[in-house]
């Protein structure tokens, strides 16, 4: 029973997450049957296996049915699509500005929506195209100069993209400035206070820097950005409380 719970929940869990995955939605003439291309592919494939394995005609349409339902679990409609039930019905167009406060999977889940609803459109004329060539560079780039995992940066917008790196320049300044009260003898002996773990000003500093440097590996752009903006107060507070003019 535990197992069967588990595989229970297993599925459940990936539905979920295919339920959640944007793809394209077609519906079948006038009809109000909907499908993706995936669901569709599983049923023409299980109808020309079963051709091709000369199935009998009662066992041809099972074969049919299963690869219907198999698909139809694997693939759904998505929650973010017009055409599910779980969509918002109205689709307002997006400008190259909206696009890029978007995320790679909304912008996808709009160009579907899109193409649904207007036959013909291409992802060229909606912007999408040029929309995710921007954030797929700027996540490059800033994870480049970042040294971050360009995964974790993959499925946010291209101007929280922008807002990491930024924040990222803004770290390293700050672990420069540190770095030069432990690495400077003359700042070392003019302030020794800079290093003294001991004091509250300065342990509350190393700890709001430690929160920095783990939260620039999240991947979280607001996160990261409150990580940085303690540790640079932190920091101030600590210069002031050891006389650093």
């Amino acid at each position: 029973m535990s197992n069967a719970s588990e595989w229970t929940a297993t599925l459940k869990a990936f539905h979920e997450k295919q339920l959640d995955r944007p793809r394209r939605v077609y519906r079948l003439g006038r009809t109000k049957v909907l499908f993706s291309g995936g669901h569709a592919a599983c049923t023409v494939g299980a109808a020309v296996a079963a051709s091709a394995l000369d199935f009998s005609n009662w066992a041809f349409w099972i074969a049919i049915a299963i690869g219907f339902f198999v698909g139809k679990f694997f693939f759904p409609v998505p929650r973010s699509s017009v055409a599910s039930r779980y969509g918002s019905k109205e689709l307002a167009r997006k400008s190259p500005g909206d696009l890029d406060y978007m995320t790679p999977a909304e912008i996808r889940a709009y160009q579907y929506n899109a193409q649904f609803i207007q036959k013909g459109v291409t992802p060229l004329a909606l912007g999408t195209e040029e929309a995710l060539g921007r954030q797929s560079e700027a996540v490059r780039t800033v994870s480049q100069a970042a040294g971050a995992d360009s995964g974790l940066l993959a499925h946010r917008s291209l101007a929280d993209v922008r807002e990491y790196g930024r924040t990222a320049d803004r770290h390293d300044l700050l672990e420069r400035r540190w770095r030069q009260y432990e690495m400077d003898p003359q700042l070392q002996f003019d302030f020794p206070a800079m290093t003294d773990a001991s004091l509250p000003t300065t342990s509350a500093m190393i700890r709001a820097r430690h929160t920095a440097g783990q939260e620039r590996t999240t991947g979280n752009p607001a996160d990261y950005k409150l990580a940085v903006d303690r540790f640079s107060q932190t920091l101030a507070a600590a210069e002031q409380a050891a006389g650093v003019p």
